[in-house]
């Protein structure tokens, strides 16, 4: 399915314990919230998983378990964060993969619902505009498009990366009609 690439919308990006869905938790939310194609708020919140963290997501993200313990937990933060992005088009990079997956599971678990909102994936966008290109991932893109030279592995930057990759794209080319987009995973 097609879509006009949208001027308003939400651009999101998670940390977690892990990469399994079914298993692992969030421990990290991050999003900007664009109207006109311009930032206008943010929404950054650490959440206690309730585990400990294995050593190598503290390595990834910087985020350790001291600083995890006086966070709220998922109950309380996803509701939250939900309300705050509303219907608005959700944004990520590999969020058809990964992103959206923990949050439609943790919606479906803890809240009873599904999350309806229209997703576009970044990481697709780059494979369609760059198809010779054998990597795709944030860093490839943040240093293609000369955003920046590092991806940090924390939530807000990563989404303020990602942000920044989607009006790149929009702006060089990717056609107004050809962004792949679809209903989040239920």
């Amino acid at each position: 399915m097609t879509m006009r690439l949208p001027d308003d919308y939400v651009v999101l990006d998670l940390e977690t314990t892990g990469i399994s869905w079914q298993r692992d938790t969030i421990i990290e939310f991050g999003a900007v919230k664009v109207r006109d194609r311009r930032p206008v708020a943010t929404f950054q919140q650490l959440v206690n998983p309730m585990r400990p963290l294995h050593w190598r997501i503290t390595q990834l993200t910087g985020i350790t378990d001291a600083m995890l313990a006086p966070a709220p937990d998922l109950d309380d933060v996803l509701p939250v964060f939900l309300d705050w992005c509303g219907d608005d088009v959700l944004i990520g990079h590999n969020i058809n993969r990964f992103d959206i997956r923990f949050i439609g599971a943790a919606a479906e678990r803890l809240l009873h619902r599904d999350v309806p909102n229209r997703v576009i994936d970044t990481l697709e966008m780059s494979r369609a505009m760059f198809p010779e290109d054998r990597h795709h991932r944030l860093l490839d893109l943040i240093q293609r498009f000369d955003i920046a030279d590092v991806e940090e592995h924390r939530a807000l930057a990563d989404a303020e990366q990602t942000r920044m990759c989607f009006e790149w794209m929009r702006d060089h080319g990717f056609g107004a009609d050809a962004a792949p987009a679809r209903a989040a995973a239920r």
